[in-house]
C-alpha cells in the first residue's frame, strides 16, 4: 500500500513538470533565416531593381538619327554634277516633362517597395501565426502525454486496489477503459501537431526537419510604424497622380534636325525644330482616368484608415478580456492543486474513491487545456496587433 500512495506524489510532481526544452533553434533564429531565405522576397527584391531601371528607360536620351542623301545635277550644257546632303535629328525630350517622369519613377521605386515591405509583414504574420497554432498544438500533445501517464497509473493502482478486494472489478475496468482511449487520443492529438508542424516548416521554408524550440511569448511590439498595407496604397496613389502628369502632356519632346547641303554651286546649312501639333491627341481622356483613380485611392485610404483604428480598438480590449480570463484560470489551476493534494490525503485513510480522484485530476487538466488556449488567443492577437500597427515593417 505505501509503494501504491508514493504513487501519487510521483504522479503529482509529473503532471506540473516541465518538458525539457534544450532546443537547436529558437523561433527568433527560426524567423530570420525564413525571410532571409524567403523566394518570394527575393523575387520582390529584384522589382525593386527592375522599377529602378525601368524607371532609368524611361527618363534616358533616345538615340539620333543621321539622314545622306545623294544629288544628280544634269545641266543644260551637257554637264553633269553631283551634290549630297547629311541631316542628323535629335528628340530632345522638354523639361518639365523629363522631371514628371524622374519622379514618377522615382514613385515606382517607392511603389515596389511598399510592395516588398507589405510581402515581408505579410510572411512574418503568417510564419508568426503557424507557429503559435503549432506550439498550441504540441503544448496539447504534451498535456495528453502527461494525461496517458496518469490514466497508466490510476489504471495500475486500480488493478493493485482490485486484488485488494477494496474496489469492484467494474471499476477497475473502467479506470482501463479511460487508459485505453487516452493512448488513441494521444495518437490522433500527436497526428494534429505534426501535421502542424510540418506546415510550419513548408511556410517558412525549410524543406527539411530540424529541432525547435516551440516556447515562445509574442508579446506587443513597442516600435511601431504605419500598416504595411496603407503604406503600399500611398505609394500606389502617389505614383497613379506622377505618372499621370506625365501622360498629360500634350507635348513630350521636340525634334532638332541639322542639316548640311553641298550642291554644284553653294552650300546650305539649315537648323529647324519640328514640334507636333498637338490637334486630336490632346490628353483629355487619360488625366480624367487618372483623377478617377487617384480618387478611389483617397476612398480607399481613408476607409482602411477608419478600419485599422477600429481593428485595434477591437483587438485591444480583446486582449484585455483574455488577460483577465488568464488570471482567473491561473487561479483556479492554484485552487485545484491544493484540492488534488486534499484528496490525495483523503485517499490515504480511504475517505475518497480512486473516481473521485480521478475526477479532480481530469478538471485540472481541463484547466490547463484552457491555459493552452489561451496563451494561443494572447499570442495571436499580439501578432495582428503588431501587423495592423506596421511593427513586422523591415
Amino acid at each position: 500500500m505505501i509503494k501504491i500512495l508514493s504513487v501519487f506524489v510521483f504522479l503529482s510532481l509529473e503532471l506540473f513538470s516541465q518538458e525539457n526544452l534544450d532546443k537547436k533553434i529558437y523561433f527568433d533564429e527560426f524567423l530570420n533565416k525564413a525571410l532571409k531565405n524567403s523566394p518570394y522576397l527575393k523575387e520582390l527584391n529584384l522589382d525593386i531593381k527592375k522599377s529602378s531601371l525601368q524607371g532609368e528607360i524611361s527618363t534616358r536620351y533616345k538615340n539620333p538619327s543621321i539622314e545622306l542623301g545623294y544629288t544628280h545635277f544634269s545641266a543644260d550644257s551637257g554637264v553633269d554634277e553631283n551634290g549630297y546632303s547629311v541631316a542628323l535629328s535629335q528628340s530632345l525630350t522638354l523639361w518639365d516633362v523629363a522631371n514628371d517622369k524622374e519622379k514618377a519613377s522615382l514613385s515606382g521605386q517607392k511603389k515596389s517597395q511598399a510592395k516588398y515591405l507589405l510581402a515581408h509583414s505579410k510572411l512574418v504574420q503568417d510564419i508568426s501565426s503557424s507557429f503559435a497554432l503549432y506550439a498550441q498544438e504540441k503544448d496539447l500533445y504534451i498535456l495528453k502525454k502527461q494525461e496517458l501517464s496518469l490514466a497508466k497509473k490510476i489504471y495500475d493502482i486500480s488493478q493493485e486496489r482490485y486484488k485488494l478486494g477494496t474496489i469492484s472489478k467494474g471499476k477497475m475496468l473502467q479506470t482501463k477503459v479511460d487508459f485505453e482511449m487516452a493512448d488513441t487520443a494521444l495518437n490522433i492529438k500527436e497526428l494534429l501537431y505534426k501535421e502542424r508542424y510540418f506546415k510550419l516548416l513548408e511556410l517558412a521554408g525549410y524543406f527539411y526537419e530540424i529541432e525547435l524550440n516551440h516556447k515562445h511569448n509574442f508579446e506587443l511590439e513597442i516600435k511601431t510604424d504605419l500598416n504595411p498595407d496603407l503604406i503600399l496604397q500611398q505609394k500606389t496613389k502617389k505614383y497613379v497622380l506622377d505618372t499621370a502628369k506625365v501622360d498629360a502632356h500634350r507635348v513630350e519632346a521636340i525634334d532638332l534636325v541639322v542639316e548640311f547641303e553641298n550642291e554644284p554651286q553653294e552650300n546650305i546649312y539649315k537648323i529647324a525644330i519640328a514640334v507636333p501639333l498637338a490637334i486630336f491627341d490632346t490628353k483629355y481622356e487619360e488625366r480624367e482616368i487618372a483623377k478617377i483613380e487617384a480618387k478611389k485611392l483617397d476612398y480607399a485610404i481613408k476607409n482602411y484608415s477608419s478600419k485599422i483604428s477600429f481593428k485595434i480598438l477591437q483587438l485591444k480590449q480583446e486582449r484585455d478580456l483574455l488577460i483577465s480570463v488568464k488570471n482567473k484560470n491561473e487561479l483556479t489551476l492554484t485552487t485545484q492543486k491544493k484540492l488534488l493534494l486534499m484528496f490525495e490525503d483523503a485517499y490515504k485513510i480511504a475517505n475518497a474513491n480512486l473516481l473521485e480522484l480521478q475526477n479532480v485530476k481530469n478538471k485540472l487538466i481541463q484547466t490547463k487545456k484552457n491555459l493552452i488556449h489561451n496563451k494561443f488567443a494572447l499570442d495571436n492577437n499580439a501578432i495582428h496587433i503588431n501587423y495592423i500597427s506596421g511593427a513586422y515593417n523591415e
